[in-house]
């Protein structure tokens, strides 16, 4: 019997892990002839381009174990096993693609950031424990985790190659979006049609391939910040004292302990999630009697920040202070000292920067086409991203709009992704302004992107006009791109 559609935004969308299942009938194939036909073509792509079959048994290896571990815990569910199954083929196309780019056309990714991983990763720290690792480079934990991995299939008889290391991000990205399910289900309960929009969601993003597709940090560091987002949204689902305060406070303590070994200034990512939760406990709708965990929580933050400032303020604001001139004089370098996104953004004061430059990192690059180019996938990637987002934002602006709207929407869960959001965009304008280092941060934000519900006419319209506002933006602004670059 067909279910009938209801119109009303805030019981499609404030359903919680223990609602009424919708579309819970619905089964997902085993093989999906769209997913069988990307990881064909990855298979195919990656072989011709190393001119073996290895990589494509490292991949089947890594798909197979972590399907395995999808299935043998709690992470199982047909959505996450259909995410994972969707995103990692797509990563593995994309990573193949990234391997013609640099070993076919001589793409300049392999003598970059990339480069400089995989040497150190698979031969300059045999040996190394992660301190020592550390002492010598800043992202020791992913770089050590590179390295097991290049032993392990080293002892299998594999060539230590690219490959390996890049197989390790594919399977990391997909990994993530399997949280991203469990992110959804927490708020939705087992809403079918909200999965298949994040699936959507992270098998088509740039950003996403980029981290997938080229031998970078940013891919661990995504599911490890994904991972403890999901932390917390499970906490403030159902907030309370005892076994899931402490629960949530081990995982904060264990992210203090090893984020700063992904990422320096990543240490304090784990105390501005803290920020976000109580925030929105204080904001949102809670009894009475959870308001006590806001004091507790805001306790454990305060103490928190004070140890990490105590410890690490130094080395955070030489980090800071290096990556922002350091980014700031590679966008001069790439786009010229004098060019209009160095004059109306980065050169700014802090305030105007922070909201051109949150803007930005939705829009960038300008112009959208100059990554179609056969020189890098890294700026191949960030364009079709830049595409990705301009159907994103509509999206956003539908959900924002209804959580300003509707009152009852407004729990803890929904707005810990909206202060999470709007903090760490903030935190990327006012320092890097690199769309990488945002890149972490997106899981929240498609979760955020599911909310509209499309199957309704209204607001289906009202995206289609969200849309066009954004497309006759971003035409006005290539107009102007194209008038200042030729005129």
């Amino acid at each position: 019997m067909n279910r009938k559609h209801t119109h009303s935004p805030i019981s499609n969308s404030t359903a919680g892990a223990g609602a009424v299942p919708l579309y819970a009938g619905y089964n997902y194939p085993r093989l999906n002839s769209f997913t069988a036909l990307v990881f064909s073509l990855g298979i195919l792509i990656n072989a011709f381009s190393y001119h073996s079959f290895a990589p494509v048994a490292v991949a089947a290896i890594l798909y197979t174990a972590t399907y395995a571990l999808l299935v043998l815990t709690p992470l199982d569910g047909g959505a996450e096993r259909f995410m994972f199954s969707r995103a990692f083929s797509v990563g593995y196309l994309m990573a193949g693609v990234a391997a013609v780019y640099g070993n076919q056309l001589g793409g300049i990714d392999l003598f970059s950031d990339a480069d400089v991983f995989f040497e150190i990763a698979s031969s300059e720290t045999a040996g190394l424990a992660l301190s020592d690792i550390q002492l010598l480079h800043e992202n020791a934990l992913v770089i050590a985790m590179w390295r097991d991995m290049y032993d392990f299939f080293g002892a299998l008889g594999f060539e230590k190659s690219r490959y390996i290391g890049i197989s390790i991000n594919v399977t990391a990205v997909a990994l993530s979006g399997v949280i991203g399910i469990k992110m959804a289900r927490q708020i939705f309960g087992n809403d079918e049609y909200r999965f298949r929009r994040l699936t959507l969601l992270v098998s088509a993003c740039g950003l996403f391939w980029l981290f997938a597709g080229i031998h970078l940090r940013d891919s661990i560091v995504l599911l490890a910040v994904t991972g403890l987002s999901y932390a917390w949204l499970r906490f403030l689902v159902i907030p309370g004292l005892g076994w899931r305060l402490l629960r949530i406070t081990l995982w904060s303590s264990l992210a203090v302990a090893y984020f700063g070994f992904l990422r320096l200034e990543f240490v304090f990512v784990p105390v501005g999630m803290v920020v976000a939760a109580v925030m929105a406990l204080l904001l949102g709708h809670v009894d009475r009697g959870q308001r006590f965990v806001v004091y507790v929580l805001m306790l454990i933050g305060v103490v928190t920040t004070v140890v990490l400032a105590v410890s690490y303020a130094a080395e955070i604001l030489v980090a800071l202070e290096r990556g922002t001139i350091g980014y700031d004089e590679q966008g001069a370098d790439t786009h010229g000292a004098n060019s209009l996104g160095m004059a109306l953004i980065v050169n700014q004061v802090m305030p105007i920067r922070l909201v051109l430059g949150s803007i930005y990192l939705f829009v960038f690059p300008i112009p959208f086409w100059s990554g179609f180019q056969l020189d890098s996938a890294y700026a191949l990637f960030k364009s079709a991203n830049v595409i990705f987002f301009y159907f994103l934002l509509p999206l956003l602006l539908i959900a924002i709009t209804q959580l300003l709207r509707y009152k009852a929407m407004r729990t803890p869960a929904w707005l810990f992704l909206v202060f999470l959001i709007v903090g760490f965009t903030l935190a990327v304008a006012a320092s890097s302004l690199e769309t990488r280092h945002f890149g972490a941060f997106l899981l929240p934000i498609f979760v955020l992107g599911t909310l509209p519900d499309l199957r309704d006419v209204r607001i289906l319209r009202v995206y289609k006009q969200y849309l066009f506002i954004v497309l006759t933006g971003v035409v006005l602004v290539h107009f102007a791109w194209i008038v200042i670059k030729f005129v």
